[in-house]
């Protein structure tokens, strides 16, 4: 057990474990694992905090349509099959989406989109390509990461360590110690 976690518990506690991933699943409604089927085969992988969440997003999955619930179960897949950059680059755009949504009336949403929609192909690719330059930053963590995975840097090295090899030529002569003494 690392010592983080047996500092964080009080003394004489006992260990409280999570348990195994594939028993979580198991442990899900068939109701549950029907709405969540596009994840079965990574919900393994998933985070408590992610599962939560798809738990919440799943929960009237049911008083859908068959139509919502097929397009519910498409974006799942297409969400599974992302990579992690991919995921945050998503919720950043979703996030910057809602901000600017909320800027504007549903007339000038509605405006704006019929806009976009009156766009040539060509036109449209070059508006993606231009807001895709735009976004070249480093995207933040979408979690914390845990510090068993960070990397351990040596310490900063000193000005004599780092120093070069002095040729005689750079070397300031020495005064001779006289032997008088």
């Amino acid at each position: 057990m690392p010592p983080s976690a047996a500092q964080s518990r009080p003394a004489g506690a006992p260990e409280v474990k999570p348990p195994p991933p594939a028993e979580s699943w198991r442990r899900l409604s068939p109701a549950e694992r029907q709405a969540l089927a596009p994840l079965a085969s990574s919900w393994e992988q998933l985070s408590p905090t992610h599962r939560k969440k798809w738990l919440e997003i799943s929960r009237n999955f049911d008083s859908l349509q068959p139509a919502e619930q097929s397009k519910m179960h498409e974006r799942m897949r297409e969400w599974a099959t992302l990579s992690p950059q991919d995921r945050a680059r998503a919720r950043l755009n979703f996030g910057k989406t809602a901000e600017i949504a909320r800027e504007l009336s549903p007339e000038e949403k509605r405006a704006k989109w019929q806009a976009y929609q009156a766009l040539t192909p060509e036109q449209k690719l070059k508006l993606a390509e231009q807001a895709s330059r735009r976004n070249l930053g480093a995207a933040p963590a979408a979690q914390p990461v845990p510090a068993q995975k960070l990397a351990v840097l040596p310490p900063p090295a000193t000005a004599r360590s780092t120093k070069t090899a002095e040729t005689p030529e750079e070397t300031p002569a020495a005064p001779e110690a006289s032997s008088s003494q």
